[in-house]
């Protein structure tokens, strides 16, 4: 019969409960991003089906957490595993825990990423940075894998990993190297993956006060950046020898990195949700004012009207000096997702064109006599 441990600790108390938290909160966004969609009248794509299947892998994650406080004795010392509650194995069954932690930590940040890639690749249709999406992607894809297979290479036998005392002994490199090695390597791509919009976010013919606005959008994705920091110095404070009692930081952070992601990645395309009209397209509608209104509103000029007599010479527009026209895409450009995957930019493109020109001012004999 499986040992139950008791919940004492701060710690356990707080992975037990940031276990929960972490599940429900990926678990919620998730559907509001498919809300969002259905709202939007914008079928589900690619990278909606990855952030499911990532959000799937946190949820595990955390369960496996939870299971590792009440049955592998995560947050007591060693020594109280084996003296005060008698399991002669000491950390073996933790230590199976952290095997499948560190595969669905792995699992769960790369379904993430690569569904934040697919969605910009569909926004920003540039192919210097379609380029770029592939390049990381694939350094995704690889670093997930050296992830993945390190806890299965790092012993030999596989069974040492956990238990020291098979028959024969084994051996095993350092694990708080491969540790560092993967959390340095994932903070790297959590950095290009958000910088990866930046310069063409800037670039936008916006005002700056909006670029800026989504530049922070895009950016909050920071966060994960400083979640992942901090899992690196967790890492530093572990200790081998009493492992149970030194992991929970680290563990707790590992939690938290995921769900940050996924939340994050599930952000940025829930604007449907917040007000809008959508064509059966997916085109978004804006109620702009009339014309009338715009005229109104821009009435007041940066420079004086000129009388006629009061100057040698008056700013007069040649005969079809001015020209201005306005068209709007039959249909959405499907290249960038409809403008921007819930950012709605807007389809309307205007181009305008005037000449003015200077001449003398016609002689009359009024002009003459001054």
């Amino acid at each position: 019969m499986t040992f139950t441990f008791p919940i004492e600790t701060q710690d356990q108390k707080a992975l037990i409960g940031c276990g929960v938290a972490f599940s429900l909160l990926p678990a919620v966004v998730v559907y509001l991003r498919i809300l969002a969609r259905h709202k939007a009248n914008r079928p589900i794509d690619t990278s909606d089906y990855l952030i499911v299947i990532s959000c799937l892998f946190v949820v595990c994650y955390q369960a496996i957490t939870i299971s590792a406080v009440f049955v592998g004795g995560l947050g007591f010392h060693v020594d109280d595993i084996q003296n005060r509650f008698g399991i002669e194995s000491g950390a073996t069954v933790f230590m199976k825990h952290l095997v499948a932690l560190q595969i669905f930590w792995a699992l769960g940040l790369s379904f993430c990423r690569i569904s934040i890639i697919h969605l910009f690749a569909r926004i920003f249709v540039i192919q210097s940075f379609i380029v770029t999406a592939r390049i990381t992607c694939v350094v995704i894809f690889l670093w997930a894998l050296g992830a993945i297979l390190t806890p299965f290479v790092a012993c030999r036998p596989f069974e040492y990993t956990w238990d020291k005392s098979i028959e024969g002994g084994g051996t095993c490199g350092n694990p708080l190297i491969s540790w560092f090695v993967t959390g340095s390597v994932s903070m790297i791509c959590d950095l290009v993956i958000l910088l990866m919009p930046m310069p063409s976010l800037l670039r936008l013919e916006l005002a700056w006060t909006k670029r800026l606005m989504l530049a922070a959008t895009f950016g909050i994705g920071i966060l994960t950046c400083v979640v992942s920091v901090m899992r690196i110095i967790s890492i530093a404070g572990i200790d081998l020898e009493d492992v149970t009692f030194t992991m929970p930081h680290a563990i707790l952070f590992s939690a938290l990195e995921p769900c940050i992601a996924v939340t994050l990645a599930c952000v940025i395309v829930l604007r449907p949700l917040f007000g809008g009209e959508y064509l059966p397209d997916g085109t978004a509608t804006f109620h702009t004012p009339s014309v009338d209104a715009i005229a109104r509103k821009n009435s007041t000029r940066r420079f004086r009207q000129l009388n006629d007599d009061s100057s040698e010479t008056r700013l007069r527009p040649e005969e079809v000096g001015y020209r201005a026209t306005i068209a709007k895409s039959p249909e959405p450009f499907k290249g960038f997702g409809v403008l921007g995957e819930g950012l709605e930019m807007g389809l309307i493109s205007i181009k305008q064109e005037w000449t003015v020109k200077e001449e003398p001012r016609p002689t009359t004999s009024e002009t003459q006599h001054r």
